[in-house]
Formats: C-alpha cells, sequence, structure tokens
C-alpha cells in the first residue's frame, strides 16, 4: 500500500525499483536470450576426425588441381596421427603431384595463395632453395606446399595438417 502511495505521489518504493509490465518482459527476455545463447554455445558440434581429414584432402586436392598437368600420386597412404591433447586427434596427409613440361615452379608457388581464395592465408613464405610456401586455412588447417626437384624431374610436396577432429585414430 505504501509503494502505491508512493508511486501516486511520483515517488519511487523504497527500494528505488519499480517492477513495471516492460521492465518484467524485459527482464524475462534477457534471462531466456542468456539462456539460449549458453545452450547454444554448449550444443556446438566439433568436427569428427574423419570429417577434418577428408576437408584437409579436398584442400589438398584443390592445391593438385592448380597444378598444370598435374598428375597426383599419394605419397603417405596412410595419415599419421597426433594427440591435440584434449581427446582430439589431427592427422598429417602428404601427396605428391607431378607438374606437365615446361612447369615454372616458382611462379607457381607466388600466384598459388591469390587462386586459393581468401580462406587461404599465407602463413610464411620459406626461404628455401625451392620454391615453397605454408598457408593457414580459416578452418584451422595448415598446408605447405613446397617444388622439389627429384632425379631430375620436379614434383609438388603437398603436406596437410588436419585440425583437430574428435575420434580416434584407425588402428593399423
Amino acid at each position: 500500500m505504501m509503494a502505491i502511495a508512493r508511486q501516486s505521489e511520483g515517488l519511487l518504493p523504497a527500494s528505488g525499483y519499480l517492477m513495471t509490465p516492460r521492465r518484467t518482459f524485459s527482464t524475462v527476455l534477457i534471462v531466456a536470450l542468456t539462456a539460449m545463447a549458453m545452450a547454444g554455445c554448449a550444443m556446438v558440434k566439433r568436427p569428427t576426425l574423419e570429417e577434418v581429414q577428408a576437408e584437409t584432402e579436398a584442400f589438398l586436392q584443390q592445391i593438385a588441381n592448380e597444378v598444370p598437368g598435374g598428375v597426383v600420386t599419394v605419397d603417405t597412404p596412410n595419415p599419421s596421427y597426433r594427440d591435440c591433447g584434449d581427446g582430439t586427434y589431427y592427422a598429417t596427409i602428404q601427396w605428391g603431384v607431378m607438374p606437365g613440361p615446361g612447369f615454372d615452379g616458382e611462379a607457381f608457388v607466388d600466384a598459388l595463395p591469390g587462386r586459393l581464395g581468401e580462406d587461404f592465408v599465407v602463413a610464411e613464405t620459406v626461404d628455401i632453395t625451392s620454391p615453397a610456401v605454408a598457408l593457414d586455412h580459416s578452418g584451422g588447417t595448415v598446408l605447405d606446399v613446397q617444388v622439389l626437384e627429384i632425379d631430375g624431374g620436379i614434383v609438388i610436396d603437398l603436406l596437410g595438417l588436419t585440425a583437430c577432429g574428435v575420434g580416434r585414430p584407425p588402428s593399423r
């Protein structure tokens, strides 16, 4: 009764806060949105090891497709796996691509990041005797591209490190 009397006089109740229907609705809305946001964070699905492996192989194929006249050979048919430390694993996948005649390795490496799209960022340009570049993909995959001369021929060595994926690696 005191709060009604004080409100009619234009004064706030002793607590200094009056729960109007608008404030009640706002409070309920904020609590509901906070609960939904927290539930959404808890429900974020982490990719499986198989999914990150398939994604990395797709990136390697995308790079191999950029090699003029390239023929892909898989150097490591069974990827190696390492523990990420949180119950997830990453895989190391290596491919070799043999380019067609007249291939310019340095020009290929220089142009590759721009041809792959904005999801690929140059991590570093490796200063070694052969053209090479390290790329980071926005999804967490790391890719190394190196042009090598082996036995008088040229091979583009592609090395992919997957993002961490849920699941145990297959037993060998």
